[in-house]
């Protein structure tokens, strides 16, 4: 109190000259801390875990995706600059689902890849040096994307409708395989009572729609294809698997990618995510699916489209982690962190 008594009483004793300098030291200062407040701000926001990157600083990064949409965030993201948001500068591939994507992070062909889930259990179940980065597609019970189908003119309402019968599916340990041997299980039929005959999506619409299998599992836009040549709605079988949001694909990397990439790839995903779940953005989304998917306007047109994780959150994982126990497809030690490692 005595100091303060001082400094008052020696401020109001000062000259005119002094009063001014001081005003002048005093607007200086307070510039100076403005610079320096926002400078702080842009190094924290350069810095930060996952945020924007220095301007005119883009990383080059090769990205493979599959042409049906709940993988196509990609596509998105690139169209919509949200990569170059986030100092990446995006190529992105596009190959068929299946065992190659895998391949090449793998090789170091690609730094970032699509899959459906049972992508990345499979591989890390067995050692491979892959990890979560990003959700993708989640499975929503009241607008699914991915459904058994039955052949034009056969009647499937149940299980049992099925026994004997030719059933297409992707390849085995996939999540329409897992969801159909557990759709058949809770209706009393088992694996061995029926025909699995394998198609990769795009190859399934033949034998479907001409009758050489009674039914097949497809998501969109191979679903979409298919009903207009006459396939029906049989069952939604990975109800079975999620009764609530879960995801069903994802964005993977090597185990060793350098983390502040992935943070950065990641928050361009999930700003695509929240834009591609908005209604109103159902006419771009239309158009860049038709110039990155060369998918018939019709189809696009008519698919359901997917809604998007907008956040990685890990329990969305945990039914089908459970699914592919039941069916010993990976250890019954696996767990959701496990992804992620």
């Amino acid at each position: 109190m005595k100091q303060s008594r001082v400094v008052s009483s020696t401020a109001a004793c000062d000259t005119p000259h002094k009063m001014r300098h001081a005003a002048r030291t005093g607007a200086t200062a307070r510039s100076t801390i403005l610079a320096l407040v926002a400078a702080t701000a842009v190094l924290g926001g350069l810095v930060g875990g996952g945020s924007t990157a220095t301007a005119g600083r883009l990383d080059t990064v090769t990205i493979v995706a599959s042409p049906y949409e709940p993988v196509a965030l990609a596509f998105y993201a690139d169209a919509r600059g949200f990569f170059r948001k986030y100092g990446i500068q995006a190529n992105v591939k596009v190959f068929e689902p299946g065992p190659a994507i895998a391949a090449t992070l793998a090789s170091g062909e690609a730094s970032f890849a699509a899959s459906d889930i049972g992508g990345l259990l499979n591989g890390k179940s067995r050692g491979a040096p892959l990890k979560l980065v990003a959700g993708s597609g989640l499975y929503t019970p009241k607008a699914p994307t991915a459904v058994l189908v039955a052949a034009p003119g056969r009647r499937v309402a149940t299980a049992r409708d099925l026994v004997g019968k030719r059933i297409g599916v992707d390849r085995v340990g996939s999540i329409a395989y897992v969801a159909l041997l557990k759709w058949l299980k809770a209706g009393g039929v088992r694996a061995e009572d029926v025909q699995l005959v394998f198609y990769p999506f795009p190859d399934m619409i033949g034998p479907l729609t001409r009758g050489d299998v009674d039914a097949g599992v497809l998501p969109e836009p191979w679903l979409s294809q298919a009903k207009q040549q006459g396939a029906t709605l049989a069952a939604r079988i990975f109800g079975t698997v999620c009764s609530d949001a879960c995801l069903m694909t994802l964005w993977m990397a090597r185990s060793d990618v350098d983390p502040s990439l992935a943070a950065r790839f990641r928050n361009a995903i999930q700003d695509a995510a929240v834009w591609a779940n908005r209604k109103e953005n159902v006419p771009a989304i239309d158009r860049i699916l038709s110039q990155r998917t060369q998918l018939p306007p019709s189809v696009i047109r008519d698919m359901t489209h997917s809604k998007f994780a907008t956040r990685l959150r890990l329990h969305r994982a945990q039914p089908w982690i459970e699914a592919y126990r039941e069916f010993d497809l990976i250890p019954a030690t696996f767990t959701t962190p496990d992804l992620v490692k």
